[in-house]
């Protein structure tokens, strides 16, 4: 704990300084201190216990790796890197800081409760292929095809796929899509190729991309650099020889029907699952670790809580204990007496607030329906979702 406390410590320092020096005009030195800012609160997270500056930290890393990705970009956009459509030199590259975070999760799925369904499929296939390789070596199955996680937004996609990298042993290389993009010309190829190469480079590893939707759409629908990104995927991932690298690849989307039909070809993403809201277990769960470092009165019935929040998101549910613990602290910063929060507190944060993959799976029936794609996601197109108690 003391140990995370002063590299957070640290990192506050080089972030304040970098932000002195990005507004006074000198970005490369910013660049590099808010890079170093990230790293320390990337590695705090990772030695801290306390969940609340475990998500903290790894809030503010990803913030800083945007800020100096924002750096970067401006560096390239008036350094006249680019002449006659062709890249000069590397000034349009990313540093792997920019690109991704590396780490091996904390999280396992005993730390995910419910969805017993969905993590065995996730077992059955991302987890056996690299503890069983041997075994699937012998019955002729390609081991570590890509997996595709959908599902409505808020319900643990990415904490899927870091509990499937904990239980593997892998590395987590999470990709920033968004930094993926370039408008250099052959760039963005360049920075997917150099994710694969890392990757490849790292032993057993896991690449994640988070939102996938956003580089690689259909490239009927897309602008010209949109379908070389996608074609630069396609190669990166026909070159993925599990018979000799320990890499797979994992993405996540609220948009499976926007992504390339190339890309969820057999070899490639050839295994979509899905990602539903918490069923009862998990959101007991959920509550649960909300509530563990809250004052909760007696009378709070988590089991309860749980039963009237069907069809509620993780997102939601985090959403609704935030708001109820701001009824209490709102009267105690008001002279109040402080108090524990109650049952009432709760019933009326869900009062206030319904669920949010309601309007989700509105818009995803009516897309599947004009792509036509409903055998691909009649799982979707059968749900029932209630709007809230």
């Amino acid at each position: 704990m003391a140990a995370s406390s002063s590299m957070a410590a640290e990192a506050r320092g080089y972030a304040k300084v970098a932000k002195e020096l990005e507004d006074s005009g000198e970005l490369e030195r910013a660049r590099t201190l808010y890079l170093k800012a990230a790293k320390l609160y990337n590695e705090a997270s990772k030695t801290t216990t306390d969940d609340t500056d475990r998500n903290i930290q790894r809030d503010l890393a990803e913030h800083l790796l945007e800020r100096a990705q924002s750096i970067k970009r401006t560096q390239v956009q008036y350094s006249g890197a680019v002449k006659d459509n062709k890249t000069v030199g590397d000034e349009s590259s990313l540093s792997n800081e920019d690109l991704f975070l590396k780490q091996v999760p904390e999280v396992g799925f005993a730390d995910i409760g419910g969805l017993e369904n969905v993590k065995e499929e996730i077992r059955k296939s991302i987890i056996y292929p690299f503890t069983h390789k041997e075994l699937y070596k012998m019955y002729g199955q390609k081991a570590g095809e890509g997996i595709l996680l959908y599902g409505p937004p808020g319900c643990g996609k990415t904490m899927m796929a870091k509990a499937a990298a904990k239980e593997c042993s892998a590395d987590f290389i999470s990709v920033k899509t968004s930094s993926i993009v370039s408008k250099w010309v052959g760039a963005s190829e360049k920075n997917i190729k150099q994710v694969f190469d890392t990757a490849r480079s790292s032993g057993r590893a896991i690449i994640f991309f988070d939102e996938i939707d956003s580089i690689a759409v259909r490239r009927s629908e897309g602008e010209e650099y949109a379908k070389r990104v996608v074609n630069e995927l396609l190669a990166q991932m026909d070159g993925v020889d599990t018979s000799h690298d320990d890499l797979l690849v994992l993405a996540a989307t609220n948009e499976p029907w926007s992504i390339d039909p190339a890309l969820r070809r057999p070899g490639r993403f050839s295994k979509l699952v899905f990602i539903p809201e918490p069923d009862m277990e998990a959101r007991i769960a959920i509550f649960s670790m909300q509530l563990k470092k809250r004052p909760i009165a007696d009378d709070v019935d988590v089991k309860e809580l749980a039963r009237i929040t069907r069809s509620y998101s993780g997102a939601d549910i985090s959403a609704i204990c935030k708001e109820a613990a701001d009824i209490p602290l709102g009267e105690a910063l008001r002279g109040g007496e402080p108090r524990k929060i109650k049952m009432q507190d709760f019933l009326q944060a869900i009062k206030q607030r319904k669920t949010s993959i309601l309007s989700w799976y509105i818009s995803a029936k009516d897309q599947i329906m004009r792509t036509g794609e409903t055998d691909a996601f009649e799982n979707i197109l059968r749900r029932e979702v209630d709007a809230g108690e």
